[in-house]
């Protein structure tokens, strides 16, 4: 996938828990991806705009709607994921949606990353 982000790079920002209203913490990205409709092979662009254990934010040029299922194909921390989610809101291009099925060790990444994040951002203040 072109363009690839790491962690290392400024496009991440950690969203702190105290002032979300989300169950799941969620960590803002820009992360180029794939997303498929589910039960079709034709891959889409799409850039991840935040993410957590329970869901992404998506930003695509296909419009999106509440209900759809897709496969969300991306590479966090290394490892190549396919994330099967369902759309919740959707707002022309931008959709948020939720995981389904989300397998554990596939959580366990999501929430490295945000770890990854957050003491990385710690690390900047001291």
């Amino acid at each position: 996938m072109a363009g690839t982000k790491s962690l290392f790079d400024d496009s991440f920002e950690y969203r702190d828990p105290a002032i979300q209203k989300r169950k799941n913490a969620r960590v803002k990205i820009n992360l180029e991806a794939e997303m498929s409709i589910k039960g079709k092979q034709e891959r889409h662009p799409v850039t991840i705009l935040d993410i957590g254990t329970g869901g992404v934010a998506l930003d695509s040029r296909l419009t999106m709607f509440e209900g759809d299922r897709i496969h969300l194909h991306t590479k966090i921390n290394g490892k190549d994921l396919t994330l099967e989610a369902e759309i919740i809101r959707s707002s022309g291009k931008k959709a948020n949606s939720i995981f389904v099925n989300i397998a554990d060790e596939h959580r366990d990444e999501i929430q490295e990353l945000i770890h990854k994040k957050f003491f990385e951002k710690e690390k900047k203040l001291n």
